[in-house]
């Protein structure tokens, strides 16, 4: 196949959106979509290849897997080996443990599928994870293992019905990807069995062997509208966009579009502005710069512990990525990709190959086996990153149960009959609380269930959608069901992260999307174009109100300090990097982003009989500061917002006693 500069081109104006979108600059909130570019180029390039050497009569899957490994594998194991040398240094156990479970699972080619397994809920967070990105490199290398064979079964059958079946396997993931998306979004993000339909439009285009229009004018006219397609969702789009599914669409569509017109006897202004000097210099160097901006700025994360970095850093994090990429594009790609007579020979490149598998997934097994080689440590940094497990010990047990599944006791033991006198209901927040209602209860003598699931508020007739969403639309509609069957139940106690839902933001530096709340019940009492705060008034007042109906009393528990940044790791790393330890979180910023809170809730405690409110803030937070950790050091926190197991059992009860007084 010729080589087309405009291709590279198209390189560029796919790494470039994903590379400035997860810096963090502003604009491109919809840069993720360069990767779909990239989907639909490896498609038509590799369809183009492996077609054409078939209908020769030259294709072989050695060669061919000897041009995947000269192209792929040595950039991506110095990218791999360089993050362990960073994370022999500044990664603690768990997160060495994660980046050596993910460089193994990334030797096999399968990190799409792990990161999957892993990303959940209470997982390390995904801005935090030096190989996610590798994820789509999985995805292109299993279309490498299963797509050329079954060219090479078509053409045995007969090239006419190619077309057909690769038209129908991308339509049968297309549809796929749009009915499994609000169900399963990680899944459809991160697998290829709903993203293959992005590779076939590739493939397809490369298989029609269509020429580009004959008409210059029309030619010009689809070129723009491509490119629109692509460039239009990268600054429209943002992490709230269901994707991929049929928003991947407009940039699949628009790169399929350039791709066509800028072939043999087409061309175009925009196939020209593809093919400038400085466009196709950044799609030269795009695998490479795509390999290393990602660890680059996960571990300036890291090591600034937090999500979001600071202008400065993220301007020197992408200057540092173009000059590794550079470098390695020069000195690691170019040698490798040389041709055989020039270069390293098909037996020397599988031995290297072999060779650099095996180290990637011996090291990767190794930081496994050993939960991440926590003697290379000192035992104070060691002794404070453990505090990251101080959570509730009864949340595998206890978190996620319906009421088909029995809600767990707490409190005081059963006397014999299955009575109890209240239910602690919540999300995560409940959850690391559970201990010290269960402590402050057994105090007073009185029996309760806890049910809680992740990122579910307690709140009737709201949905929440954000990014990954891990909340079960049903689950708080079937506690409702079951409270109203329970007439002994004379006490609810609703605890949430209150001041998430208020607000709609993750505090500074926390990692994870936003979110937003739709109202889904009666629609005369809510019009939905309020803002989140206001409808997180009406719906909780609406839930209390309900409750309080049947004739049970309320308790609202206040929010606790959100930090903002992963507690124990931080004090872990500074102690580790021999840093001074960063300040609490002032009053005066928890009043910033938690007072709207607190005041909704009081008003709701005001406004409706049977219903009180109690504060916790005042636990952690004196007038001047909310400290993060106890008098004797030991953190109050598992994360960025999640209290730990020592902080309920010795600072909730004394104040929690009080709601049965």
């Amino acid at each position: 196949m010729k080589y087309r500069p405009d291709i590279d081109g198209l390189r560029a104006i796919a790494v470039l959106p994903v590379v400035i979108y997860h810096a963090g600059f502003p604009g491109p909130s919809g840069g993720f979509i360069g990767v779909d570019v990239f989907f639909v180029i490896s498609g038509f390039l590799i369809t183009s290849i492996v077609a054409g050497k078939i209908a020769e009569g030259r294709f072989s899957l050695v060669s061919f897997y000897e041009r995947r490994a000269r192209r792929i594998l040595p950039a991506l194991t110095a990218v791999i080996l360089t993050s362990f040398a960073v994370g022999w240094f500044v990664l603690l156990p768990e997160e060495m443990m994660n980046l050596g479970q993910s460089a193994f699972a990334t030797g096999f080619f399968l990190s799409n599928v792990y990161f999957t397994l892993t990303l959940d809920y209470f997982a390390q967070a995904a801005e935090f994870a030096p190989l996610l990105h590798t994820w789509s490199l999985a995805v292109e290398e299993q279309f490498y293992l299963f797509f050329p064979p079954l060219l090479m079964f078509l053409a045995w059958m007969g090239w006419q019905r190619s077309l057909s079946v690769v038209v129908g396997l991308s339509l049968l993931s297309f549809i796929a990807a749009v009915f499994v998306l609000p169900l399963k979004p990680d899944w459809v993000f991160y697998l290829i069995v709903f993203r293959a339909w992005e590779l076939g439009a590739g493939a397809m285009l490369a298989l029609a062997s269509l020429h580009p229009p004959k008409r210059r004018a029309l030619r010009e006219a689809l070129a723009i509208s491509g490119l629109a397609a692509i460039l239009i969702p990268v600054f429209v789009f943002d992490s709230a966009t269901p994707f991929p599914a049929a928003a991947a669409l407009p940039p699949v569509v628009g790169a399929t579009i350039l791709i066509w017109v800028g072939a043999k006897g087409g061309g175009s202004f925009v196939s020209s502005l593809l093919a400038h000097y400085a466009l196709v210099w950044v799609g030269l160097i795009s695998y490479s710069l795509y390999l290393w901006h990602w660890p680059i700025l996960a571990f300036m994360r890291i090591v600034l512990d937090s999500a979001v970095l600071p202008i400065k850093f993220a301007v020197f994090a992408v200057a540092l990525s173009v000059a590794m990429a550079w470098l390695s594009f020069h000195f690691v790609e170019r040698p490798f990709r040389a041709h055989p007579t020039r270069g390293f020979g098909r037996r020397a490149i599988f031995s290297a190959s072999a060779l650099s598998l095996a180290i990637i997934l011996g090291v990767g097994g190794l930081l496994h086996i050993t939960e991440g080689l926590p003697a290379r440590l000192p035992t104070n940094v060691t002794t404070i990153a453990a505090f990251a497990e101080d959570k509730n010990d009864r949340r595998n047990e206890c978190f996620s149960r319906t009421p088909s599944d029995g809600f767990c006791s707490i409190g005081a033991q059963s006397d014999g009959d299955d009575t109890v006198d209240f239910l602690f209901w919540g999300d995560s927040h409940a959850d690391a609380m559970m201990p010290g209602m269960d402590s402050a209860a057994e105090r007073v003598g009185s029996r309760g269930l806890f049910a809680g699931n992740a990122g579910c508020p307690p709140i009737l007739n709201v949905q929440r959608f954000s990014n990954g969403e891990t909340c079960r639309p049903e689950f708080t509609e079937q506690v409702w069901s079951w409270l109203k069957g329970r007439q002994d139940v004379r006490l609810v106690v609703l605890g949430a992260r209150w001041t998430l839902y208020v607000e709609g933001t993750r505090p500074q530096g926390e990692a994870g999307s936003d979110l937003r709340l739709e109202w889904t019940g009666d629609q005369t009492k809510y019009s939905g174009d309020a803002d989140t705060a206001t409808l997180v008034e009406m719906a909780l007042r609406e839930t209390v109100m309900a409750i309080v109906a049947t004739g049970r009393e309320v308790v609202l528990l206040g929010p606790v300090p959100e930090i903002g940044r992963n507690v124990p790791a931080s004090l872990a790393r500074q102690a580790l990097l021999g840093w001074t330890p960063e300040a609490a979180v002032s009053r005066e910023a928890y009043e910033a982003r938690a007072g709207r809170t607190e005041r909704i809730l009081m008003r709701i405690a005001e406004a409706v009989e049977g219903v009180r409110y109690v504060a916790l803030s005042n636990l952690f937070c004196d007038a001047e500061v909310c400290r993060t950790t106890s008098a004797d050091g030991r953190p109050l926190y598992v994360d960025s917002n999640h209290i730990s197991q020592t902080a309920a059992l010795n600072l909730l009860p004394p104040r929690l006693v009080d709601i049965w007084r």
